[in-house]
């Protein structure tokens, strides 16, 4: 079995779910079990996948995996957005969260061009917003 509790991309995922959850509770009620579930689902998913990508038994499979949590990562972003719209977070916690999945961003980058073989079959992901 794979480590990953060390990875720090773990740790930051892992705080950022701790604040997401924090959050959360305190959506509109028409909200908690629409955005507020589905913020927390895929967060908790997101985790999952740093263990599966760690995991993985060739570099292809991680970078796939990698991949897969970025764009898992901007699901979360526009979540996250759409939350802050309909007033159910504010705009310093929005921007404390998207900072959040901003550093996550860059560690799953450097994650992702460290475990390619050949470094310009890499596709890197930047924020759009």
């Amino acid at each position: 079995m794979a480590q990953y509790f060390h990875l720090n991309v773990y740790k930051k995922s892992f705080d950022f779910l701790v604040e997401l959850t924090r959050q959360t509770v305190h959506f509109q009620r028409d909200f908690r079990y629409t955005l507020g579930e589905k913020l927390n689902d895929s967060a908790i998913e997101f985790i999952v996948r740093i263990y599966k990508a760690n995991s993985a038994r060739n570099l292809v499979e991680r970078a796939d995996f990698i991949r897969d949590m970025l764009e898992r990562l901007q699901y979360i972003n526009v979540i996250l957005r759409l939350s802050c719209e309909l007033k159910n977070i504010s705009k310093d916690k929005y921007i404390g969260l998207t900072s959040m999945t901003q550093d996550i961003e860059k560690q799953l980058n450097g994650w992702l061009s460290h475990s390619s073989k050949n470094k310009s079959d890499v596709q890197v992901y930047e924020n759009q917003g």
